[in-house]
């Protein structure tokens, strides 16, 4: 999958920022302990984060499996990232619904941070896509809808928190992404990850002008101008595109040109499988809508749609079929001891920083003069493979040449000989 490269706010900046204080180690590992907890291993990290996997133990052998998420090294002793993930805890403390990681605890260990999460055991949304895809299948489309319900509904909670006195909290995802759906083998879904959300109140501020937050293939075109108002209309063209890639088996755009592209009107996205119900495809491509006043009003609106076009088609939604048959490599239980081989920790592409994208950016080659590329129906696993350069092109025509050219030769002595 194809990314551009990304702005992040880096170390040197970070360490420009009022330091509170450095953390006492700069890395966990298995057997750490957190005061009441025991990190048993890592299970994700990238952007400013990672998330652990740990034991809470009690009274009379009680023991409870739970998702620790800590700032990373570089980044802990900055008193911006530190206010930033405390409004992660603010507003997650906030949210109780079913399809959201609900918060467990808040904690400061020598100067170390944490937040403590309810451990859901299961695999991310796009774990679940690239198995699929290493079995060749196609995720199964019934089960797929349902997670897709299931993160709206839990989407629609956050947009609708309020404070003490009813007034809302506007709050916006902004980092809607298949590593930021979790499905659990036991068939439910739930979001997580409000790190980088927009919320009336956040201590850390709002993002300044010009500068995004969130993973540009999943971006909003007014979150990828870097616009001043964007709600939650954001997020749900943000769910769009993460049904988009599982049913395309890629994300909407492949790098930022193309977003790009498609935001001045020069592209459209690439049309889905016909073997794809249409009231399927519908959902998607209103959900992904330019204009944010064409999508659906709220992410209950798009659930009720999904809902709509799992009854028409007649679909299966059993969640564990998703996961395909058993594997010990793609499972995320909890080893029974410390002392057996971890899975290894993954690296994710957490909701990256970067600068907008400017309405004068220069179009790839194939665009300049407006034209747009034709589109190439998609299968329900990958597209196709891009076209040769034009440099292999080019050495291909010359070998051709120089083969014309013995060949003619070889023909003219033999008739010479003759």
């Amino acid at each position: 999958m194809a990314s551009e490269p990304r702005i992040p706010l880096d170390a040197d900046r970070a360490r420009q920022a009022e330091n509170v204080g450095e953390p006492d180690s700069a890395e966990l590992e298995a057997g750490t302990k957190l005061d009441r907890y025991e990190i048993v291993r890592c299970v994700a990290k990238g952007g400013m984060g990672s998330v652990w996997l740990a034991r809470f133990s009690g009274k009379h052998g009680f023991e409870k499996q739970v998702a620790i998420k800590t700032i990373l090294p570089e980044f802990a002793a900055s008193a911006q990232f530190r206010t930033m993930f405390l409004d992660e805890a603010r507003i997650s403390s906030r949210l109780e619904h079913a399809n959201v990681a609900q918060i467990l605890d808040l904690g400061e260990h020598r100067n170390l941070i944490y937040i403590v999460f309810e451990w859901v055991d299961g695999s991310s949304l796009e774990q679940i896509c690239r198995a699929a895809a290493t079995r060749g299948e196609p995720v199964r489309l019934g089960p797929l809808l349902r997670v897709m319900s299931d993160a709206c509904a839990g989407l629609h909670a956050a947009h609708e928190l309020a404070d003490d006195a009813g007034e809302s909290l506007r709050v916006v995802h902004r980092d809607v992404t298949p590593q930021n759906i979790v499905v659990s083998q036991k068939g439910f879904a739930k979001v997580i990850d409000f790190g980088v959300a927009k919320a009336r109140d956040r201590l850390a501020g709002e993002t300044r002008s010009g500068v995004v937050k969130g993973t540009p293939q999943y971006m909003s075109p007014e979150q990828a101008r870097g616009d001043r108002v964007v709600d939650r209309r954001a997020d749900v063209w943000s769910a769009g595109a993460v049904l988009y890639r599982a049913l395309a088996g890629e994300p909407p755009f492949a790098n930022r040109h193309e977003l790009q592209s498609f935001i001045l009107n020069k592209r459209e996205l690439e049309p889905l499988s016909e073997t794809i119900p249409k009231d399927v495809r519908d959902v998607v491509f209103r959900a992904m809508k330019r204009d944010p006043i064409e999508r659906f009003a709220t992410a209950d609106e798009m659930r009720q749609a999904i809902e709509r076009a799992i009854a028409s088609s007649n679909l299966r939604t059993s969640m564990p079929e998703l996961f395909g048959p058993p594997s010990p490599q793609r499972s995320s239980r909890a080893p029974a001891s410390l002392s057996e081989s971890p899975t290894p920790c993954e690296e994710l592409p957490f909701a990256r920083t970067s600068t907008a994208l400017p309405s004068d950016l220069p179009p790839p080659r194939s665009l300049v003069g407006g034209t747009r590329p034709s589109a190439r129906p998609l299968t329900t696993t990958a597209r196709s493979s891009r076209a040769p350069s034009t440099r292999s092109l080019k050495l291909a025509l010359a070998i051709a040449i120089a083969v014309a050219v013995v060949a003619i030769g070889i023909a003219v002595w033999v008739i010479a000989a003759a």
